[in-house]
């Protein structure tokens, strides 16, 4: 998941917290720092004062002194030069348990080291004197010219601060213990980074509680269009009532500017949805009263060409012809005027309905068999189970809603298709409640599907495929397109649902009504 899919709050709080590391770490690091050159610069100087010292001869302990180890003079009882110079080293006041000191002539390289409760020092391994030994020195000069001090790793002993002289081909190494400025700098680190964590930590926290806090506007402009989303906006007068609240909705902030920009889309989608419903509306009023309108003139015509009907062997066939026309016409338009008046009603809300007891299996094989002798070049199946299926609702309008589905499974696909109905009960789960048990009719066919650019809105007003390319396939065609609206309109009075599914190998359409 990258940072940009996680919520702003989310977000502002994991950066806030990266650059609080940073700082922090940067800090501390600076901290660290500072505190080892401090440390470095003290033992760098004691190291500078009492080389000093034991080299000029004049500090506390100058003139030979002797070891009583024979391994530590150049041949007698007396130390060497160099080795006494070492010894004035190690016995000065103030240098501590841990000192050393490593020599090498040019004959083998010596080493000693001052520990407490001795009263001599020991002499160091060969390992640790060639470690010392390896140190960079001067150039060589007769008055003895130092190497800067460096940090080495002596074996057996640990860390040391060393410096290094050339005499004349005598090198001298001089060293005292770091443990105590290595020991101090690991507890400095440690110290700091359980500051630096326990403070990125806790000013995360009170960050997360200053950002949700400054964020609460934010969320409220949210919520009021989570609000608006969940709207009924689709059916119905619309209300759109809702805005972000006026203090929330000032400009001149990023908060105030959002929720203004969100109060005015939502004053026009206001507005548009009331001029949809007011269109919407007119409509409607229209059909009504256009079917109301034109149901009379359409009986009237219809009356008087029933009164020629005992008089058309009579007269012409022309006449008769055309009188059948007029007839067949009458009764096609008086079919349309009637389903959109119906239709009208189902959108207005104004259709009534009950809530009977409709027995779908024998409606079923009622329908089945009227389908047969209707379309006797098609295959019509049907497979309900033994027990009666019975649905809440009205028997006229579920017998509509069958009779539309299979009738265009039968006129909208070529002779020769095999239609299939079949019933069964299902299980329906409600939310908060006991499941109920639905009853789902599915209506197939294995004809040539629906026309993909017409299949999500097939439930719509006046959609119909391409008559031209059905009357080439040798399909009957001639729709008005209202039936599957009716459909959809009388499931949805009956709490049902409709669905379809369509490919080039067919069309399912499924019913769902309530069970008994």
């Amino acid at each position: 998941m990258t940072l940009r899919r996680w919520r702003l709050q989310t977000r502002l709080i994991v950066l806030a917290g990266l650059v609080l590391l940073l700082v922090g770490a940067g800090i501390g690091t600076a901290s660290w720092l500072s505190v080892r050159s401090s440390l470095m610069s003290d033992l760098d100087a004691r190291l500078t004062s009492m080389t000093s010292h034991a080299r000029s001869g004049d500090g506390p302990g100058a003139g030979p002194v002797s070891t009583g180890n024979p391994g530590t003079s150049g041949g007698g009882d007396e130390p060497s030069a160099a080795v006494d110079s070492a010894l004035r080293y190690l016995f000065q006041p103030g240098v501590g348990d841990g000192a050393l000191v490593a020599v090498d002539s040019g004959d083998g390289g010596e080493g000693l080291i001052a520990e407490a409760g001795l009263t001599r020092p020991r002499a160091l391994s060969p390992a640790a004197i060639d470690a010392l030994l390896d140190v960079e020195h001067g150039g060589g000069e007769s008055g003895g010219d130092a190497s800067a001090h460096e940090s080495v790793r002596v074996p057996g002993f640990g860390a040391y601060r060393v410096v290094a002289f050339d005499d004349g081909g005598t090198t001298t190494v001089y060293g005292v213990p770091q443990g105590s400025v290595d020991g101090a700098l690991e507890r400095t680190a440690w110290t700091t980074a359980s500051v630096v964590i326990i403070g990125v930590i806790a000013t995360a926290a009170l960050m997360a509680v200053i950002i949700h806090r400054q964020l609460r506007d934010l969320r409220e402009v949210a919520r009021t269009a989570r609000e608006v989303t969940d709207l009924e906006l689709s059916a119905g007068e619309p209300e759109l009532a809702l805005r972000v609240p006026a203090e929330l909705a000032e400009p001149g902030t990023e908060v105030g500017d959002v929720g203004a920009s969100v109060n005015r889309m939502l004053d026009h989608v206001g507005s548009a949805l009331e001029e949809r419903y007011r269109g919407t509306e007119q409509m409607r009023r229209f059909d009504a009263d256009a079917s109301h309108e034109l149901r009379t003139p359409i009986a009237t015509i219809r009356g008087w060409a029933d009164l020629t009907r005992p008089y058309r062997d009579d007269l012409p066939a022309e006449v008769t012809t055309s009188l059948g026309k007029i007839d067949s016409g009458a009764m096609r338009m008086s079919s349309l005027v009637d389903d959109l008046l119906l239709l009208a009603r189902l959108e207005a809300g104004r259709q009534p309905t009950s809530e009977d007891t409709v027995d779908v299996s024998s409606l079923l094989v009622e329908l089945v068999e009227d389908a047969h002798v209707v379309n006797p070049d098609h295959s019509i199946s049907l497979d309900v189970p033994p027990e009666a299926l019975e649905v809440r609702g009205e028997v006229d309008q579920v017998r509509r809603v069958v009779s539309i589905v299979l009738t265009n499974a039968c006129v909208h696909t070529p002779p020769g298709t095999r239609a299939h109905v079949e019933a069964q009960v299902t299980r329906k789960p409600v939310s908060g409640q006991l499941p109920s048990d639905i009853v789902a009719i599915r209506i197939s066919d294995d004809g040539q599907g629906i026309p993909p650019d017409i299949r999500d809105r097939v439930f719509d007003r006046f959609v119909r495929g391409d008559a031209s390319r059905a009357r080439q396939d040798g399909v009957k065609g001639g729709s008005s397109g209202l039936g599957l609206a009716i459909a959809s309109g009388l499931v949805d009075l009956m709490h049902g649902s409709i669905a379809m599914s369509s490919t080039d190998a067919g069309t399912t359409f499924e019913l769902r009504l309530p069970a008994v």
